[in-house]
């Protein structure tokens, strides 16, 4: 095997970990999501970002190495590189699945977010301070 195939099936790898990382992250963000941790979620959102930042970095080096090593015909390399690039894709496909899941969370927790501030709103009046309340109403009778 040579140097630019193992660069190839090492770089693979990495993106491998990367990707079953990337998941782990999407899993572990539904707990902060149940118990509304906007401070976790934000923690989370940076984690899946760095990690987003760092596949598309491997992904983008990937492609000259996978030029150099294309016409390596060693059987073990293209075992492993068919093992290696097989993991790789179902570690995308997870990552795909976990990220409809996760915006599927986004779209719940705004229309939460929504009903709440509209619940507020229509209560702004009631639930106000008194001095508040009677500023209001100078203003809304002055209209």
């Amino acid at each position: 095997m040579t140097p630019e195939c193992e660069k190839y099936v090492s770089a693979l790898e990495r993106l491998l970990c990367l990707l079953r990382a990337l998941a782990e992250q999407l899993v572990a963000s539904r707990k902060e999501f149940v118990a509304m941790d906007l401070d976790g979620i934000y923690r989370r959102i940076a984690e899946q970002e760095e990690l987003c930042r760092q596949i598309q970095s491997l992904q983008s080096s990937n492609h000259a190495l996978m030029m150099s090593s294309a016409r390596d015909e060693d059987p073990a390399f293209t075992e492993r590189l068919r093992n290696v690039t097989r993991e790789v894709r179902d570690a995308h496909a997870e990552v795909s699945r976990l990220n409809r899941i996760h915006a599927a969370y986004l779209r719940r927790s705004n229309r939460t977010v929504e009903v709440l501030l509209n619940a507020i709103g229509s209560h702004a009046l009631t639930y106000a301070r008194p001095m508040e309340s009677q500023l209001m109403q100078s203003l809304n009778a002055g209209s």
